[in-house]
């Protein structure tokens, strides 16, 4: 097993990607519903301030880190180094020996523009067969709709992405509704995922700029700036513990 470290009182299970693939294969055998939660620096703030939040990561059966930049104080390139799961594509590394081909997902996104990358990311891992559902929050259809959708198809896997904290809230209200084996809470990697995989415009292709459109598009998401982010939260927080004692 892994171990458990606290990142301003927010708990985070640290694996080795082998370890992770055991959790996983016991997951996807069981009947009932697993959930983990990949975190982002940009959870921080919502876990800090929202009970409902806080609830739902203690009922988590993972909560994995989801980028490197919340290890930043925990000596994160040694963690790298051993084959610890420290972000989400390390995590993604330690799906691939699983025959990810042989599952089925389901995609809940918070809006159409996520759901078109995520679909695109699926199709370039030859992963497009697999998806046997796209929901997006910002279309028609109703919640009931959606619990319906799922539970004919019967995913293995459950990819939930929604503004926190929505989803949250969707899956405290629906976690006993779904018939499915996992349920991958990724909202706030999202954003990550997609600078990471960013889509080219067919005309910057064309004139030959497609490396610097993405180089440029992943800066705000770049570890450097993310980590002085990271260390102001930190002395706020740090701060604030201090004035309550």
């Amino acid at each position: 097993m892994g171990t458990r470290i606290s990142i301003m009182d927010m708990e985070l299970d640290l694996l080795t990607q082998e370890t992770l693939q055991e959790e996983l294969s016991a997951y996807l055998s069981e009947d009932n519903l697993n959930v983990i939660h990949i975190i982002s620096l940009d959870y921080m703030d919502a876990y800090d301030e929202n009970e409902q939040v806080r609830r739902v990561l203690e009922q988590a059966d993972l909560v994995l880190p989801g980028e490197k930049t919340i290890l930043s104080a925990h000596h994160v390139e040694v963690l790298e180094t051993g084959g610890m799961v420290v972000d989400y594509r390390t995590l993604f590394e330690a799906v691939r020996p699983l025959n990810p081909e042989e599952r089925t997902f389901y995609l809940v996104l918070r809006d159409k523009k996520e759901a078109k990358a995520l679909y695109r990311y699926a199709t370039r891992h030859s992963l497009k067969d697999n998806v046997v559902g796209v929901y997006a929050a910002d279309g028609d259809s109703s919640e009931e709709a959606l619990i319906n959708d799922i539970n004919t198809k019967l995913p293995d896997i459950i990819f939930l992405s929604m503004d926190s904290t929505s989803q949250e809230e969707w899956l405290e209200n629906n976690r006993s509704k779904l018939n499915a084996k996992l349920c991958v809470v990724m909202g706030s990697v999202m954003p990550l995922i997609m600078r990471d995989n960013v889509h080219v415009p067919l005309w910057i292709k064309k004139i030959g700029l497609a490396g610097a459109y993405r180089q440029i598009a992943k800066i705000p998401y770049s570890h450097f700036f993310r980590k002085r982010i990271f260390n102001r939260k930190m002395d706020d927080y740090i701060t604030k513990k201090n004035l309550r004692r």
